[in-house]
């Protein structure tokens, strides 16, 4: 969609329009605006801001006699333009670092913990996911068939977890050119996680090096059908907080969030979210404004992922999940202390 053409007036309006809608949760009419505006405007002028505004898609009326609330699309404008995260205040510092406690447990344990408390501090629902996997570098690689048809993958790695990830092999390769490939893989990309080693494979195929071609193509072959989920059951999602988005204004329709819940039921969604996000989410927070989320892109949501190291224990990427009207000053000031806080305890790590 392209940018919105506002003019100066038009974004002091919507700024305005933001804000109370933030503070008060309902939609936001004319005379509203008028007296929170800093400069006089009649409603008259103010409602015809609105109605370009409402050209651009930047709010929306609910219903023909109701005010206005913003839009996804001002969101984004609003937090690309005037956030400014707020560090936090004593009483909300001493309540993030409750997480802090029991950092040098094992990542599932401590993720546990950490989720629950973020999620009662911060007002939303928290999801976790631990990620040794996701994380580990490659010591071994094995490629073994099982029937027509099918492949497992075995990936070693270097925390000391074995994976093994059942795969289609439509090209049916014999039990010797996967062994190849298997002992290919572990001398060229032992080290590298399993998306650096498919990057790394795509790069050499696209330079079109001779050496090693056809086991690098039959390789980046089996690599593009490794399956994002893990092995059979639930992945180590961990989901803190849900009931507090009922008692919302967004979700007080009971067959709605009955279908919220059941989104947030389905832990091969959110651990695909959590791992898509982790890279990114270890330089900096990834704020995600509704449909800007392919996972949970049907609900009014905002979501903040941040993935902090937890030293050779490995790294947990948390998911806060909270509706649009979002408090985004302090969750991502907070959100910001709190990984700070873990990369001080850690050693920087």
């Amino acid at each position: 969609m392209a940018t919105p053409n506002l003019n100066p007036r038009g974004e002091s309006v919507l700024r305005t329009l933001i804000e109370a809608y933030l503070e008060a949760g309902e939609p936001v009419g004319s005379r509203l605006l008028a007296r929170r505006f800093p400069e006089p405007l009649s409603s008259a002028t103010i409602r015809n801001v609105l109605s370009d505004l409402e050209d651009e898609s930047m709010v929306a009326q609910p219903h023909t006699s109701a005010g206005r609330v913003p839009t996804e699309r001002a969101y984004r404008y609003y937090v690309d333009r005037w956030l400014k995260a707020q560090p936090p205040d004593p009483e909300l510092e001493g309540r993030l670092a409750a997480t802090l406690e029991g950092l040098d447990l094992d990542p599932e344990s401590w993720a546990r913990h950490a989720s629950r408390t973020l999620a009662e501090v911060m007002g939303g629902v928290c999801v976790a996911l631990p990620l040794p996997l996701t994380q580990s570098r490659l010591v071994r690689l094995e490629f073994v068939p099982v029937g027509p048809g099918r492949v497992v993958a075995i990936w070693v790695g270097s925390l000391g977890e074995v994976d093994h990830r059942l795969m289609d092999n439509p090209w049916n390769y014999a039990d010797t050119v996967l062994t190849e490939l298997g002992n290919y893989a572990t001398a060229q990309f032992a080290g590298l996680t399993l998306a650096e080693m498919r990057s790394r494979l795509l790069e050499a195929l696209q330079a079109g090096a001779q050496e090693g071609e056809t086991l690098r193509t039959r390789l980046q072959e089996l690599a593009s059908r490794w399956p994002e989920d893990g092995p059979a059951g639930d992945p180590p999602v961990l989901v803190s907080g849900l009931g507090r988005l009922g008692g919302l204004p967004e979700f007080e329709d009971v067959a709605r969030f009955r279908g919220l819940v059941a989104a947030f039921e389905e832990h091969g969604r959110l651990a695909r979210l959590l791992n898509a996000f982790a890279d990114r989410a270890s330089q900096e927070i990834q704020l995600l404004l509704g449909s800007e989320n392919p996972y949970l892109d049907g609900w009014p949501l905002a979501t903040a992922v941040r993935t902090v190291g937890l030293g050779p224990a490995g790294y947990v990427t948390f998911a806060l999940v909270g509706p649009l009207r979002m408090d985004y000053g302090r969750v991502m000031g907070g959100l910001r202390w709190w990984s700070r806080q873990i990369q001080q305890r850690q050693g920087g790590f």
